[in-house]
Order: C-alpha cells, then structure tokens, then sequence
C-alpha cells in the first residue's frame, strides 16, 4: 500500500483488540508519558471504542503533521498494531516520519496477535531503528515482551518492563561506532602525520576532540572516516554522505540552516576579517623623497634667491634691472654649469657665495640625515581598522568558492562584497597559512586566531583581526537525520559550553597544531636594542663628507677663479 493511500485513511486511536493495559499505564507511568497514540486502520472514529484510562488520546482523520509537531512535542507513546506482511508495517512506518520528527524522544509499542509473524521481528526493529526510533519494544501473542539491543551490533532479546526502562538510559554503547567525517581543515580537524594510520590520535582539533570525549563518555569508538584526499570538504558532500549512511557526523563547523540535520546551536561564531597591520614600506621609495614637494619649494626659493640677487647686483653695476636673464641663469646653474656673476666689488660676491654655501649645507645636512634616519629604521603604513581602511589601501580579499554561499549568509555589505578576490583553493591556502600581508581574509573568528598564533614571537604583527565582525552564525556540526544518539550529543555539546571547556578545546587547539606540525612559528625576530656601529653610519658618513667636499671646491673655484 503506498504512502500516499495511507495517509488519508490512517487514524490514531485505540484498537479493537486485547491490549495490555496495566503494562501500558505502567510504561506511561514510568516514562512520564504525557500522551498516548493508537495507530490502527478504520473510517470513523465511532467504530473504535473509548478508554476508560484518564490518558488523553488523539484522533486524526487527515494529514495534520505540522500541527502535530507544533503542539505534540512532548514524550508521547505510540501503541501500533502490526500487520501480517512486511510492507504495511513498513508503510506505516513511512506515514510515522512525516508525524514525528524529534524521534529519540518517543517510545513504541508494537502489539503483534499474529503468531507467525515473529520472524520478521528482525526486519520491523531494523526499520524502526534506521529511521530513528531507537525506544522500541514488541507485545506478541504469547504475553512476551521483546525489545532492541543495539549495542554493540543490533538485535533483538526477549525482555521485561523493568529492564526495558532500565536499559532505556543506558550510557554504556559497548564499542559501538561513532563514524565522524575528518580531513585536513584546521582548527576543527586535522592530521598529524607522526601517528599510525589507524591510530585515533592521528586526528586532532577543537571539533574532533569533542566528538572524541563524547565517544568516551558513552563507551562507543571513534571511527574517523577520511575525506577524500583529505581536501576539504563542502556542506553538500557532509550532507551527501550523511543522507547515504556512510557517516553519523561530520567533523566540522557549519552554519545553521533548516536544510539539514545539526547539533544544537549552543554558541553564536563570529565571523571577522583578517587584515595587513600595516605593511613595510618599500626602501626604494626612500630615494624619491627629493621629489617631494618641500624639496621643490627649497629648490624653488634657491632660484628665485639666485635670480634676485643677481638682478640687485646687476643694477649695482650697471643701473639697470636685468631679472630674466639671471632667473635662466639659476636655472641653468642648477641644470649643467657653474655659477657666473657680472663684475662686482669682493665684499658682495664674497657675501653672496657664503650664503649659498650656508643654504647649500643646510639642506644637504637635512636631507642626508633623513635619508639615514629612513634606510635604519623601517617605516610602516597606516594600520588597517575598518572595511573603509581597507578599501583606501586598496586591499583585496582572498575568497574560495565554497566561501560565496556563507557570505551571502552572513549579510555582508556591498562594501565588503566588492572587496573579494575568488581565487583557486591551493592559491589561497598558500596565502592565509603564511599570513601573506598582501592580502586580507575573511572566515569563522576561531580560525583566524589559529593562524594569527603562529605571531607569537613576532616583535611586529604582520596581520590583525579587525575588531568589528561582518558577521554572526551559529557553530554547529551536520549529524544524521534522527540520529539515535542525537539528544545525549546535544547534551555534550551543551555541558561543554556550560562549564567552559569548549572554549578550552579552542585554545588548546593551538599547541596541539604546533605539536603535530601542521602550525609554524614564523621567524623569530630579535627583541634586543644594540648601539649602532660604524658600518650602520658609513654610507650616511660618506654621503655627508662627498657633499661637503663638493660643496668646498665649488667656493675655492669661485673665490680665487
């Protein structure tokens, strides 16, 4: 019978049958149950008599599963009625998952009168169990009880009442595998190549070590499943592989959709920006500083000294001004040839020339001086505080493919998103993991500090995480649909957050990167101040004394000339 058939005709209520009611109000009882649900075949709700317990019951004539996962969230137990063949309870099932969503939650009863269905017992605690409801327990014709054990490998056992709510909240999973998809994608996952290939240790990071202290907790095995190559791996092949049972978990950080299955979001993660601190400037740029514009002003003011002492010599001499041809003779004097000054008395040209000697050594003094200050000591850009900052020094930010879709996600700006670069993924792991001050990035705050620790011993950052985030997600990993350990990770995830220890997982993510030697310390810079010596000055001495010697020459020459 199919799906569709069902829906329309299947109803909850109680069924025309012997049920064992002292053992259902006792396992209502016990579990707190606060509903029970009787799932049977039938066309009207008057065919089926009432209960004489003071258990609500519900019955439905029509699909309602978005109100019923709205106002029936609460522990319920379901009393179904199992058919002879295999497919009707199969597709009784199916009409179940659209009903139920939060499946760990619900207990099953399962009422056979048939006698020779026990061999498919088998196959029905199978189905229930792959689809989610791991709390199940089977009534058969002979008054036996019979229920799930799972661990370490599943089966079936007959059982009691007591032993069934005592197993119930068993924590002891015997060994029983927790698959978890790992690859090389720090901080939350990646190898340590010093350890055997089949050793549990070989996989570190904040993400892993969760699920591996979550594993040890309920005595199961951490079962890493290596991603191909050990690339990275998208949202939509974790999702791929969790859909196809291969894996129970993915051993990552996503954002929160409503797309797929996650664990609990129990702490928000910032989304920042990794910026240059403020790169180097270049040391050839210091040798262009006599083009700077105070140069050409004393250059400027050198000239029209020139040509207006000249001009007031000239008029001296010959009673006339003559300012043009001097003002061409300063510009040719600073071009291509020596200084020539009309006949006058020794006194002024005397007065003249020890002026332009004094101007001459002043700026010659300065310049040298600056030019020995810059080439010893490194000068550093403004320092990158903002997305504004970032776009005035025209700074481009390295994106991956997989990273589109996240930041759409995240809300970033216009003015954010005109910044990105889409590069190849080998191109920019290449650059972040070198902290390339080139460039700027953008991901999750926690790994962004796991590649700024490698700054440690840095006496000068090269990159610095802007203060301002561009955006907010939940830190959660992709799990199964319905896992059945899905309610006790959750409350793992939850008692980690609770007393701090994943913040802890975070940091101690570092050293153990550092250990493995998939983090490098970049080269250590000297912290000490050492007294300069002479080859620090030479080339300033040289300059300085080559300039005064000229300077002396030129006035011999034109004193005694």
């Amino acid at each position: 019978m199919s799906l569709l058939r069902i829906i329309p005709i299947i109803i909850l209520m109680r069924i025309v049958l012997c049920i064992p009611d002292t053992t259902i109000l006792q396992l209502s009882a016990e579990l707190n149950i606060k509903i029970q649900i009787y799932i049977g075949f039938g066309k009207e709700s008057n065919d089926f008599p009432g209960s004489d317990d003071n258990y609500p019951k519900l019955v439905i004539l029509r699909n309602i599963s978005e109100e019923f996962k709205t106002y029936h969230d609460e522990p319920v137990l379901l009393i179904i009625r199992l058919e002879r063949d295999l497919d009707s309870n199969l597709a009784t099932l199916d009409v179940l998952r659209s009903y139920l969503m939060d499946r760990q939650y619900n207990d099953i009863l399962l009422i056979d009168k048939d006698k020779e269905n026990v061999h498919s017992y088998m196959d029905i605690c199978k189905a229930y169990w792959n689809a989610g409801f791991s709390h199940l327990l089977i009534y058969n014709s002979q008054d036996q009880l019979w229920s799930i054990n799972p661990y370490p490998y599943l089966q079936i056992r007959p059982t009691n009442l007591k032993e069934y709510i005592k197993n119930r909240y068993n924590r002891n999973l015997m060994g029983y595998p927790l698959r978890v998809l790992v690859t090389n994608d720090p901080p939350h996952c990646f190898v340590d190549e010093d350890e055997l290939p089949n050793s549990p240790s070989r996989y570190k990071g904040s993400i892993v070590t969760m699920l591996k202290l979550f594993a040890d907790q309920l005595n199961a095995t951490f079962q890493a499943n290596p991603f191909r190559g050990f690339q990275r791996y998208s949202t939509a092949q974790c999702v791929q592989m969790v859909s196809n049972d291969e894996i129970d978990a993915c051993g990552s950080i996503f954002i929160r959709t409503y797309m797929y299955a996650t664990s609990q979001p129990v702490r928000l993660n910032r989304v920042v920006i990794m910026a240059p601190f403020g790169n180097a400037i270049e040391k050839f740029y210091y040798f262009f500083r006599p083009f700077d514009l105070y140069v050409w002003i004393g250059t400027g003011i050198i000239v029209v000294y020139i040509a207006l002492m000249g001009s007031l010599l000239h008029r001296l001499h010959f009673g006339a001004w003559d300012v043009g041809q001097y003002l061409l003779l300063a510009v040719q004097t600073l071009l291509n040839r020596a200084l020539s000054l009309p006949q006058s008395p020794r006194g002024s040209k005397l007065l003249l020339l020890l002026l332009l000697f004094a101007i001459g050594f002043v700026l010659s003094n300065l310049y040298v001086a600056l030019l020995s200050m810059m080439l010893t000591t490194k000068l550093y850009q403004r320092p990158i505080e903002n997305v504004a900052d970032l776009k005035a020094a025209n700074v481009s930010i390295l994106l991956q493919t997989h990273n589109i879709r996240p930041n759409s996600v995240y809300g970033s700006s216009e003015e954010l998103r005109e910044r990105f670069l889409l590069v190849e993924e080998s191109l920019h792991l290449e650059k972040r993991n070198g902290l390339d001050p080139s460039y700027a990035y953008v991901d999750s705050e926690d790994r962004m500090d796991f590649y700024l620790y490698q700054q440690k011993f840095l006496r000068r950052r090269r990159m610095q995480k802007l203060s301002n985030p561009v955006g907010y997600t939940w830190a959660v990993q992709v799990i199964k649909q319905n896992w059945v350990l899905e309610k006790h990770y959750n409350d793992h995830v939850q008692r980690l957050f609770e007393t701090g220890l994943q913040n802890k997982l975070v940091d101690d993510v570092h050293e153990l990167a550092v250990k493995a030697g998939f983090l490098h310390f970049l080269p250590t810079q000297t912290q000490t101040i050492e007294p300069l010596r002479l080859e620090d000055i030479v080339m300033a001495a040289m300059v300085l004394g080559g300039g005064h010697a000229l300077a002396g020459i030129c006035f011999l020459v034109e004193l005694f000339a």
